[in-house]
């Protein structure tokens, strides 16, 4: 193996960090908005994450001098990720349920393989086109058939958006200028993500309409689990297998997370087991499969940073930790 290339154990560890704490997430936000807005949400789970991983690396004496460029990446990436993407899926889903709104966002596949695509100036395999249709007709069977018209159509319009937003701050951070670490990168772009999405939440009166009384102990465990689960260890994962994988197989999460987010939606008794999950879940194993065999999984090269000085985290990512 190469000493550029991730042990197996270490890509199950982190896939499986972004398919399951990913998945939880819907229902986690389900219970923190009862008491919280949902864009200042998502400024609690950057500021969280950013804190906790800078705190953590810092503690290790890892923490690198950041150079304005890989600042610069990192608050394009944010930009993406944080306000184009999350705020925007939470503005959506004010009007449409987490199903609809994963039919939408389950195109992230297909906009990152058509800009990877476009970057390496390179035809996508029928083999992972197959999957990307597969994942999007699993997670439409989900969904259902009036997901399609959920919402206003500025709702559609915008939730549609986001799933380019994502796909575009992703590969920003796999290809921009970076730190070594993958850890203080994605520390990086959360501090940056919160910044964005704290003015759109100040813009947006969250904090008039907040207080701190009417917080309950689950919408705190919520916050919680969104905090270290879906975001200190999600999305470090996340970062480091867009570094180290194929980003048409690290995208497939996208039609992953609906099905966990059903599953424990039947555990906790909101939802039911029906015919149409089977199929759904069926179409999106065959998904998976087919973009995970199909795609080389390389370590992408930084601008600024030669392919030699890349080390594999051997932390938080490392333990599915992200």
């Amino acid at each position: 193996m190469s000493p550029h290339q991730p042990s197996r154990v270490a890509l199950l560890a982190a896939f499986a960090a972004v398919y399951f704490f990913w998945g939880a997430t819907f229902l986690a936000v389900r219970y923190a908005l009862v008491a919280v807005p949902p864009i200042l949400i998502i400024v609690i789970r950057c500021t969280g994450g950013a804190l906790i991983l800078g705190s953590w690396l810092a503690w290790r004496r890892q923490l690198e001098r950041p150079t304005l460029a890989q600042w610069r990446t990192a608050a394009i990436a944010g930009l993406f990720l944080f306000l184009g993407s999350h705020v925007s899926i939470a503005w959506a889903e004010q009007r449409m349920s987490s199903g609809q709104a994963a039919l939408y966002t389950s195109t992230i596949p297909l906009w990152i393989v058509l800009m990877e695509s476009a970057r390496e100036r390179a035809v996508p395999s029928a083999r992972v086109l197959v999957g990307i249709v597969l994942g999007i007709v699993g997670v439409g069977v989900l969904a259902g058939g009036g997901a399609l018209n959920a919402g206003l159509l500025s709702d559609r319009v915008i939730i549609s958006l986001s799933a380019f937003c994502w796909a575009a701050g992703s590969l920003v951070g796999r290809y921009g200028a970076r730190p070594t670490g993958a850890i203080q990168a994605t520390a990086m772009q959360l501090a940056t993500g919160a910044g964005w999405t704290l003015m759109a939440s100040a813009l947006h009166g969250d904090f008039s309409r907040f207080a701190l009384s009417q917080l309950t102990t689950r919408s705190v465990l919520a916050l919680l689990f969104l905090v270290l689960c879906g975001t200190v260890l999600a999305f470090a994962s996340f970062t480091w297998l867009m570094r180290v994988a194929s980003p048409a197989a690290v995208s497939s999460y996208a039609f992953v997370n609906p099905i966990v987010a059903l599953a424990l939606g039947i555990l906790v008794g909101d939802d039911a087991l029906t015919g149409r999950v089977v199929i759904s879940a069926i179409l999106v194993v065959g998904a998976v499969v087919l973009t995970m065999r199909s795609a080389p999984s390389e370590p992408a090269i930084p601008r600024d940073t030669p392919l030699d000085g890349e080390n594999v985290p051997n932390a938080i990512p490392a333990r599915a930790a992200s």
